[in-house]
């Protein structure tokens, strides 16, 4: 398979391996407890009225509205229509309702230049243009629309996303651009953007010295890897400090079929040598004072991973000592409809395969996030329409991935639960942690609305305010 030069990972991504969901029913069952075991908690809520006087016997309808795990996808598409003016069309409307009713989270994108031939989202492709009120757009979406924005990525050191312009000039001066971009970049969107994916690919890719002898697989040495990746981080820490920070790569799950992937001086480069490698770099990173915040898994999966396959791997990722983030997770059923399988099987299939991912990730206490990369926004089913004459359709029909995944993430991975106060004005359950809502009833009629959050830090009582003359009462910590 030609691929062209910078995107040789989608040769790594070819190929589904048999996959009999049946066969691992063991593990997803032990996955979906391990699930209810880290990521729920034991709530005591105490409801008082203004005076600190218990209030007995209250109907109470707990509700869940958020998730404190981060789900979701990139926002490429979205970035598209938001530069050729159709920020206000019925495809962004429609888009904007399938997103914030399945994810919590947005990969806004933002390449210094990501190959001149894509109409993608770039910041700089000529020099001198600034275009980072596109990443903002983004960014601004996202926050209107009640979603944690991620960046995508502060520094890729590949010839796509290398500017062309800067290669004119010495590798010192370039290194003053490179410190300029990363600088702006977090500095502009500190205390909007608190998480990116710092660094992209370096595990597979030339350091910027070595660019022009670029020859994938580019194994650079762990030192040449942390003469780069050391300063960027500093840069951003001395912006934005409190924001967390990602080293990014892919090709780390399991090896293609039927290819052997060799570096140039013959020996096999393997899933297992480059996650030994990726983890040996953060080690050398936390030596040197510089560890990121985070181990991005990028879990492309055109070879589909057995649950039990899937857990051994972030076992062994873990050994890196920092959370594990998946980044950039998709998967096809392309090659079940080559070989035969009706489409709307494999659709199905495909979505429980999905589901099966989200399922042994979210039960690992190793994992912080998972980010798709494009499976969920593709799954919305836009088409086009015969009335649209060629413009952005806001026909659409969401696929079983999509319903999947929302069903997951919307219910059963959701707290909600109705209780009643005892005679100390006390009332408890076990839920997802997020934030939430007490409901009851003031009056007659009156529905009166609590926020409150449930994290791992607190330990303790939640004190509720009732206060029935307001729609909203008083959360505190006990």
């Amino acid at each position: 398979m030609n691929t062209p030069i910078g995107e040789e990972w989608k040769q790594m991504d070819e190929a589904t391996q048999h996959y009999d969901p049946k066969a691992f029913a063991p593990d997803l069952e032990a996955a979906r407890k391990r699930i209810h075991e880290i990521r729920c908690k034991e709530v005591d809520l105490l409801f008082t009225d203004r005076s600190g006087q218990p209030v007995r016997g209250l109907p109470v309808e707990i509700q869940q509205a958020s998730s404190a795990f981060g789900w979701g996808d990139q926002l490429w598409g979205l970035d598209t229509l938001f530069r050729h003016g159709y920020e206000r069309s019925d495809r962004v409307r429609h888009f904007t309702r399938r997103f914030t009713e399945c994810l919590n989270s947005a990969n806004c994108l933002s390449y210094w230049t990501e190959a001149p031939r894509n109409d993608g989202p770039k910041h700089m492709e000529f020099q001198g243009e600034d275009h980072l009120d596109g990443f903002a757009a983004q960014v601004d979406w996202a926050l209107v629309n009640g979603l944690t924005p991620k960046g995508h990525p502060v520094f890729w050191s590949i010839d796509k996303a290398y500017p062309e312009w800067l290669k004119r000039y010495p590798l010192e001066t370039q290194w003053k651009f490179i410190e300029v971009r990363v600088r702006n970049l977090v500095a502009r969107f500190k205390g909007k953007v608190k998480i990116w994916d710092l660094i992209n690919e370096p595990m597979w890719e030339a350091a910027p010295k070595n660019l022009p002898q670029r020859n994938w697989p580019h194994l650079e040495s762990l030192e040449n890897i942390c003469e780069y990746v050391i300063p960027i981080m500093r840069w951003a820490r001395e912006e934005d400090p409190a924001a967390k920070y990602i080293i990014n790569d892919y090709g780390m799950e399991m090896d293609p079929e039927g290819w052997v992937i060799r570096h140039k001086d013959g020996h096999h480069v393997t899933a297992k040598s480059q996650r030994e490698r990726f983890i040996s770099l953060f080690r050398r990173l936390e030596d040197e004072g510089a560890c990121p915040d985070g181990l991005g898994m990028q879990a492309h999966t055109g070879v589909w991973l057995n649950p039990a396959a899937q857990n051994a791997i972030l076992d062994e990722m873990a050994g890196s000592g920092v959370p594990l983030h998946y980044t950039e997770f998709w998967a096809h059923e392309q090659n079940l409809i080559k070989a035969g399988v009706d489409p709307k099987i494999a659709a199905e299939m495909k979505a429980e395969y999905v589901a099966n991912v989200m399922t042994i990730a979210f039960a690992h206490p190793a994992v912080e996030s998972f980010y798709f990369w494009g499976e969920i926004k593709n799954s919305f089913g836009f088409r086009s329409d015969h009335n649209s004459n060629g413009m952005p359709s806001s026909s659409h029909e969401p696929t079983p991935t999509y319903w999947r995944v929302k069903d997951l993430l919307r219910r059963e991975w959701m707290t909600r639960t109705s209780l009643v106060t005892d005679a100390n004005g006390r009332a408890s359950f076990r839920g997802f942690l997020g934030g939430y809502s007490a409901r009851y009833a003031a009056g007659k009629s009156m529905p009166v609305e609590i926020p409150f959050t449930v994290d791992k830090q607190h330990e303790g009582t939640i004190h509720l305010v009732v206060n029935p003359n307001t729609p909203v009462g008083e959360s505190r910590l006990a």
